[in-house]
C-alpha cells in the first residue's frame, strides 16, 4: 500500500504537462485534483451538471442561490478521503445569460457546508455543517450584492 500512493503521485505528474509562460495555469496538477469547471459557463450547463451528479455522485457538488431575482452557482470539488480538502468556485450571471467565475478558493480543509444566501443583505454564506469543533462557523463568504450581475 506505501508504494501505490508515491507511484499514483507520479502517475498524475506524468499524465499532466508542466505549466509554461505561455500558458502559466494550463495543465495544473491542482486542476486534475479539483475539476471546477471552467471559468465562463454557458447557460443551462450548470443545471445539467447537477443533474447528471445526482444520477452518479462524484466528488463535485452544484448548488444554486438565488439573490434579487438571480441565480448564482456554488461549486465544490473535494479531494482525498477523511479529511479531504475542498475548492469552492462562485458564479455570477453576466448580460448574456451565462455565468462566470467570480470567486474561488482553495484548497480548504472542510466538511460538509451548508450554502445559503441572505435575501435582504445579499450575503452568500457557506457554513461548516458537520465538524464538532468548527461546526456552524463560516467558512467563505461573499456579498452578491457586490458582485450583481457581470458584464
Amino acid at each position: 500500500m506505501r508504494v501505490l500512493v508515491p507511484a499514483a503521485v507520479l502517475a498524475l505528474l506524468a499524465l499532466t504537462g508542466w505549466a509554461t509562460p505561455d500558458a502559466p495555469i494550463a495543465n495544473d496538477l491542482e486542476d486534475v485534483l479539483f475539476p471546477l469547471p471552467p471559468r465562463e459557463v454557458a447557460a443551462g450547463m450548470f443545471e445539467k451538471w447537477q443533474q447528471e451528479a445526482a444520477k452518479k455522485p462524484s466528488s463535485v457538488t452544484y448548488n444554486r442561490v438565488e439573490y434579487d431575482r438571480k441565480a448564482y452557482w456554488v461549486v465544490e470539488a473535494s479531494f482525498g478521503y477523511g479529511d479531504p480538502s475542498e475548492k469552492i468556485a462562485v458564479y455570477a450571471p453576466t448580460k448574456d445569460g451565462s455565468f462566470r467565475r467570480c470567486l474561488l478558493a482553495g484548497s480548504l480543509h472542510a466538511g460538509k457546508l451548508a450554502v445559503a444566501a441572505d435575501a435582504k443583505t445579499g450575503l452568500l454564506e457557506l457554513r461548516e455543517e458537520v465538524r464538532s469543533g468548527t461546526k456552524g462557523e463560516v467558512v467563505l463568504s461573499c456579498n452578491l450584492k457586490a458582485v450583481g450581475v457581470l458584464p
